[in-house]
């Protein structure tokens, strides 16, 4: 059997019921649904020194003895992460502090001599 109705046609099937361009929902983009991804905290950071750390530089040693003394990183995505460095010499140095990247004080030549828990 077939209807006629308005401007689209009803085919009639014993016991089931297809509309005209049925096969065209197939083709609709589907919803979407985005995943949140779980943002990495400051502290879940893959950094190398923390504050109270004693570190020696391997290529100045005439620099003597230093101690972590402030640490700061970025809450934004490929943030940077850094770390001041008191050292015996009276001066202070900051060095990149993240071990993903290139440029971090582990691979520049920054020892870490002993871990002071604070």
């Amino acid at each position: 059997m077939t209807f006629a109705l308005g401007n689209g046609i009803l085919f009639l099937k014993v016991g089931t019921t297809r509309f005209r361009g049925e096969g065209m929902l197939n083709n609709l983009p589907q919803k979407h649904i985005e995943v949140p991804q779980k943002r990495k905290r400051v502290s879940e950071k893959h950094t190398y020194l923390h504050v109270g750390d004693k570190v020696f530089h391997k290529k100045y040693k005439s620099w003597g003895g230093g101690i972590v003394i402030e640490t700061w990183s970025s809450d934004l995505p490929g943030g940077l992460c850094f770390v001041r460095i008191q050292f015996q010499d009276g001066k202070k140095r900051v060095f990149d502090n993240s071990f993903d990247s290139t440029c971090c004080c582990y691979y520049t030549g920054i020892t870490l001599l002993n871990r002071v828990a604070l």
